[in-house]
């Protein structure tokens, strides 16, 4: 019993991390795609506040915009396949928890049934001890 219990719990150790691991990486798409929607939303001030800097570059501004906004969808992508995966790390991490949960129930029972039986063992060594 003792041994099992103590594989779940390094397996339920190593989930935990996965899943640390899965939101770390879900919070760094998350900071490249805010990254993204800034610049892009500053390229679109540049162009609304001066007219004429607009026209002279208004073609590299516009591959520009285009591939920061291909570059965002891309990061989208990733994000939401990320947050999949943290959900599902978060489940396995869940599964875990209550296997862990219930092998150390069982493991507190067989203890309360050892110590029970030293405490039967010990009161009927004491009456055949005992004078009648």
């Amino acid at each position: 019993m003792g041994n099992r219990l103590r594989a779940v719990q390094r397996i339920l150790s190593v989930q935990a991390q996965l899943h640390r691991l899965a939101q770390w990486k879900l919070a760094e798409l998350e900071r490249r795609e805010d990254g993204l929607q800034e610049r892009h939303e500053s390229l679109l001030r540049f162009v609304d506040e001066d007219g004429a800097y607009a026209a002279l570059f208004g073609n590299t501004l516009m591959r520009r915009l285009r591939s920061i906004s291909e570059e965002k969808a891309r990061v989208t992508a990733a994000k939401h396949e990320q947050a999949d995966k943290t959900l599902d790390e978060l489940r396995r991490v869940g599964q875990m928890q209550r296997a862990t949960d219930e092998l150390e129930g069982e493991a507190r029972q067989e203890r309360e049934r050892q110590e029970l039986k030293e405490i039967l063992e010990l009161l009927g060594h004491r009456r055949h001890a005992s004078p009648r």
